[in-house]
């Protein structure tokens, strides 16, 4: 019977008394599974279907849905009221644009460092920041230029940046970002307040173009 460490992203009714779970797994990556939580006893309860704990689960199945069978919680991110929004943003993110029952170790523990962090509310938008960069090297994605020669970078979806020869948007929903910041992006702890508020934009423009659709909780954020 698979196991691992894992996170709620999401969960919808399903049947009488079941949901669907959608979670990010350390070992398999994101997984979708039929659960039947129950209120006091048994081994997946009803208050331990929720964003933000930290669990240990086991699973049974094939295919694109499988069963819940236990879900343990090990530990739990205490996030902020006001950045709340912000944790479920993430969420959205490995919903929208990660693949499932493909294991990423890496993004999980870049995840679940993010979902600590964001108790900092001075630097949490700095932290979102850092993880939709990582996130865009897990999907293949790695912000380097190919050439010092070249002073803007286009961003595509399954071919990457791709030289340009203005830095200026065609129609308004291109992702282009100069040599000086992705540059910059190889020491991201000294940016300086223009360069994020810059890769803040480069960022929402690239990821609505990989996204198969918008980020409702990205329409929420005032970052």
């Amino acid at each position: 019977m698979p196991n691992s460490f894992a996170y709620i992203l999401n969960t919808r009714p399903f049947r009488e008394n079941s949901l669907l779970v959608d979670l990010f797994t350390e070992e398999a990556g994101k997984i979708c599974c039929v659960a039947r939580p129950a209120k006091k006893r048994g081994k997946v309860l009803k208050g331990v279907i929720q964003p933000f704990r930290y669990l240990h689960i086991q699973w049974i199945g094939k295919g694109d849905v499988q069963t819940l069978t236990d879900a343990d919680e090990r530990g739990r991110h205490t996030i902020p009221p006001s950045e709340l929004m912000m944790g479920l943003y993430l969420n959205e993110l490995l919903l929208l644009l990660t693949h499932q029952h493909t294991p990423m170790p890496a993004l999980f523990s870049a995840y679940k460092y993010t979902l600590h962090k964001l108790n900092d509310t001075a630097i949490n938008q700095q932290i979102m920041m850092r993880f939709e960069v990582y996130l865009l090297a897990e999907l293949g994605y790695n912000l380097t230029p190919s050439s010092s020669n070249k002073l803007f970078y286009r961003f595509i979806p399954d071919e990457g940046l791709m030289a340009t020869s203005t830095k200026t948007s065609r129609n308004g929903s291109d992702a282009i970002i100069s040599i000086e910041l992705l540059l910059a992006l190889q020491d991201m702890q000294n940016m300086t307040e223009s360069q994020w508020q810059t890769l803040r934009l480069f960022l929402d423009a690239s990821l609505a173009l990989l996204a198969p659709r918008k980020f409702n909780t990205r329409r929420l954020l005032n970052i």
